[in-house]
């Protein structure tokens, strides 16, 4: 389990300042978890075979761990290692949100086909080009994402990237404790 560079907190603390605590708590355990092994290419395969195959696995021999252990990130890579699972987290989840916004107006507007999720969808209707909106409720208020909203997202996103590589780069020059 490594420990936390504490250069790491005012990434954790702009997170939780823009209501993404999830990703703050998602970044703190990943750092404590550590690099995860990949699976070697053969495991998979024979893992993929068998899910196709229906079949159940078989016990062979001794019972055996089929990963090595997590390697711990060390101080001096916890930053960049953060700023990365950051903007890789942020673009998966709003590639999410795209979908599930995709697949929403398909059901609720009825458009004639589904779209690449980067294209805007095509309406059966007269109904507006505005598409659905979702909105959380929660005990801090309303949260809503619109399409607008995700492309406007994505639009900012080279914004985040440079904001984390220059965050990335002074943290780089602050010493270590």
């Amino acid at each position: 389990m490594a420990i936390l560079d504490p250069r790491v907190l005012e990434l954790i603390e702009t997170l939780v300042a823009a209501r993404l605590d999830w990703l703050a708590f998602e970044l703190i355990e990943g750092i404590r978890l550590g690099r995860l092994p990949d699976e070697p290419e053969e495991v998979l395969a024979a893992a993929r075979q068998s899910v196709r195959s229906n079949a159940q696995p078989k016990a062979r021999g001794e019972p055996r761990a089929l990963l090595d252990e997590p390697k711990p990130i060390p101080a001096g890579e916890q930053v960049e290692w953060a700023a990365a699972y950051v903007e890789e987290r942020l673009d998966a989840a709003l590639e999410q949100l795209q979908a599930s916004l995709e697949t929403l107006d398909f059901i609720v507007e009825g458009t004639i086909e589904r779209q690449d999720p980067q294209d805007v969808p095509t309406q059966a209707s007269g109904k507006t080009d505005q598409g659905v909106t979702l909105v959380l409720l929660d005990l801090e208020g309303d949260r809503k994402s619109s399409r607008d909203d995700v492309a406007g997202a994505r639009g900012d996103f080279f914004t985040l990237h440079a904001a984390l590589a220059e965050w990335t780069a002074l943290s780089r020059g602050q010493a270590t404790t």
